[in-house]
């Protein structure tokens, strides 16, 4: 391990659950392919990069972990360097608060492909949406900007979140309701299809 560091005080301050052995795996993946030489500081270090399902569950975490089926790509933000495949519970102990939300809407973004290409019913209520997914489908792009919008996509989301978090949604009114099935049908569920770092 680069500059000798004893893993042990790492291992009972940061384990949560995991066996010591997977974690102590994880802690050696994540230094070795880090600038800094210790856990606290090579976790500031990375970001998710994308998410692979395996249904079947055939995945192995970095950590050792076997039946993967969310299998997470994060990347380093200094040297570039790659970790593949890498569970969510082993991107939650980096204990990153960008990482955890990056983890959770590349989860609910695959659960929503999922939900579209089932040919589900699809709605904007709780099961599919999240606030925070709706915010990362504005910032990754999901609304450009036209004429319906006044060529300002930031319009479409604010719609969106409004509905969202109404809690009467018998109070949403007919062209309201047609409206969010407009913006899903034409935008969210297109941009979700073709949304690259999910596969």
């Amino acid at each position: 391990m680069p500059g000798g560091n004893d893993l042990r005080p790492v291992l009972r301050v940061y384990s949560h659950g995991m066996t010591t052995a997977s974690f102590q795996a994880l802690v050696r993946a994540v230094i070795d392919d880090s600038v800094a030489n210790t856990w606290a500081d090579a976790v500031l270090e990375w970001e998710v990069d994308g998410l692979e399902e395996d249904p079947r569950g055939l995945g192995m975490c970095v950590c050792g972990q076997p039946n993967l089926v969310q299998l997470f790509t994060i990347r380093n933000t200094r040297n570039g360097n790659v970790l593949f495949p890498i569970g969510s519970k082993c991107v939650h102990q980096f204990e990153v608060k960008e990482l955890d939300q990056q983890v959770n809407v590349l989860s609910d973004l695959l659960r929503l492909r999922t939900a579209i290409n089932d040919g589900k019913f699809v709605t904007l209520t709780s099961e599919y949406f999240t606030r925070a997914l709706l915010e990362f489908l504005y910032d990754e792009g999901a609304f450009p900007p036209d004429q319906w919008n006044g060529g300002d996509g930031e319009v479409d989301v604010d719609f969106l979140l409004k509905m969202f978090n109404k809690r009467d949604k018998d109070a949403i009114t007919p062209p309201q309701r047609r409206k969010i099935r407009a913006l899903l049908m034409t935008k969210v569920f297109p941009f979700v299809q073709a949304y690259q770092r999910v596969r």
